[in-house]
């Protein structure tokens, strides 16, 4: 039986297909810039110091001119529309593709009001599946009535409201946590004063400064040449060389810090998490608002992630793993509270998540393993100080430079814990931040056990457990186990009946 009785209704069927707001066009256009700033960035500084100004001028406005054409043709070459529960997209300039999403392959639905969607009142939707097609089903630029009537479609046909940004729209719950608007769904917001510390601890100051750290890397040859060292050496307090160093090196932290930190602010201003009999809808943003719809039975895992700068203050921040969510800047997760107090997040789980909530006993890696860990942490600074000591014949002093990563080493030994139960898996480590992630049994993909010959002379195993998150997925590993402990964990996810494990001590609740 054919898909369409007769000509007339396939003619009809393809009438059916509707466009996007033509502002498609320039969002398109600016999210090329956007995903390739750097490099841009990079091609203009060498276009201007290798023409004359006039040449670079040409070259800037053609560039630019080639983004809108480029935007406008996809624009005009991608077409949509809602067919009994799926959706149907039709894009490509040269080569054309056709993809079809069902409800039921619906993993995360993304609703996202950037500045220039807000000028004319649109939003974007990307709808997020656990398959790499993920990318391409995204509408960048329609109503936020359309929006709705997409989300609703694709939630089963009910309507659940996560695709409406507008700031009327969410429920008052109060400040803090635990306050419940209707007996069926809560609201909670982000204080104030907890944006402003979440801002503060951010994590990605070290992204900001790696950033300005390779911009500089590319403009510093024309401010050689533009004699702006010699200005400031004239005008410091010192001209020292080493004094010069230190300067700049505090002005580029303190420029890393407040990108991190106003960057976070805009990201995570007018913050809340609704959470109904189904699902939880994330909504956050000042200029770019952003909803995140997640439904409860796509969460493969949960994370608490304490910061550098977080953990000795008591906050944390909670994350869910959800199959689909590929989106790279958020790498892959879906943060569900950027800043919780550590005490609070049980009774947070308990009354909203209560699958993952509960005490373990842990076993934690053998105490001899700690030098693993310190050799692994100091390995590279070790050699690249003694590089530095032997060829500039530095003061012996500069050893002392090794001792962060002997810290940083015994931090992770300390750090690393494993618990299970017949339904849940906990694995803690830390990289930078400590992370604890909890893992439903039903959820995990697989579990491997890794040894290199040097592991196995000494009788340890790295055990990795994997779930999936984004297009990729997502791995949680601890390194240095006791093999015995570790072939007892290995067929965890096999097993159907209780589950005895036993540890070498409990080392408290992994979620307090």
């Amino acid at each position: 039986m054919t898909r369409f009785p007769n000509l007339h209704d396939l003619q009809k069927k393809m009438s059916d297909y509707n466009r996007q707001h033509p502002v498609a066009a320039i969002t398109r256009a600016v999210d090329l810039v956007r995903d390739n700033l750097i490099t841009i960035i990079v091609l203009m500084v060498v276009g201007a110091s290798g023409s004359g100004e006039g040449m670079f001028l040409w070259w800037f406005v053609g560039f630019f001119l080639f983004l809108l054409v480029a935007g406008t043709v996809g624009w005009w070459r991608f077409v949509y529309r809602m067919d009994e529960g799926e959706l149907q997209i039709k894009q490509g300039v040269f080569v054309r593709k056709s993809l079809y999403l069902t409800r039921d392959r619906v993993q995360v639905i993304d609703v996202t009001a950037g500045i220039i969607q807000r000028m004319f009142g649109l939003v974007s939707v990307e709808i997020k599946t656990a398959g790499s097609t993920s990318r391409e089903a995204s509408l960048s630029a329609v109503t936020e009535s359309e929006a709705e009537r997409i989300t609703t479609l694709l939630r089963n046909g009910e309507k659940r409201g996560g695709a409406d940004l507008s700031d009327d729209f969410q429920v008052s719950a109060g400040e803090g946590h635990g306050q419940e608007p209707t007996p069926s769904e809560r609201t909670y917001r982000l204080p104030g004063k907890e944006l402003v510390i979440a801002a503060s601890t951010s994590g990605s100051f070290g992204i900001a400064l790696s950033i300005i750290a390779t911009v500089f890397s590319q403009v510093e040859p024309l401010i050689s040449e533009s004699r702006i060292y010699e200005w400031l050496i004239a005008y410091l307090p010192s001209e020292t060389d080493g004094f010069f160093i230190l300067t700049i090196l505090t002005v580029f932290v303190v420029f890393a810090w407040l990108m991190s930190f106003f960057g976070t602010l805009f990201k995570y201003g007018d913050f809340s998490l609704t959470l109904n009999q189904n699902e939880m809808i994330v909504r956050r943003g000042i200029f770019e608002k952003k909803s995140i719809t997640v439904p409860f039975n796509r969460i493969q895992a949960l994370r608490i992630v304490e910061g550098v700068m977080r953990q000795p203050f008591g906050y944390a921040s909670l994350h869910v793993e959800s199959a689909g969510y590929g989106d790279q800047r958020e790498g892959g997760s879906v943060v569900i509270y950027p800043l919780i107090k550590r005490e609070e997040i049980e009774l947070f789980l308990e009354e909203n998540l209560p699958d993952y909530p509960g005490e373990l006993s842990a076993y934690k890696p053998a105490a001899r393993s700690v030098t693993r860990y310190i050799v692994r942490s100091t390995l590279v600074l070790a050699l690249i100080i003694a590089g530095i000591y032997w060829v500039l014949d530095a003061s012996h002093w500069i050893w002392l430079c090794v001792l962060p990563g002997v810290i940083w080493g015994w931090l992770r030994h300390k750090d690393a814990a494993i618990g299970a139960d017949p339904e849940r898996l906990i694995v803690r480590s830390r990289i930078l931040a400590r992370t604890t992630a909890v893992i439903r049994k039903n959820r995990a993909q697989d579990v491997s056990l890794r040894a290199s010959w040097i592991q196995q002379f000494r009788n340890f195993a790295n055990l990795e457990v994997s779930v999936a998150s984004g297009d990729q997925g997502r791995s949680f590993t601890i390194r240095e186990l006791e093999v015995s402990t570790a072939e007892e964990l290995l067929p965890w996810i096999a097993r159907e009946n209780g589950y005895d494990f036993i540890s070498n001590g409990p080392v408290g609740n992994l979620l307090s």
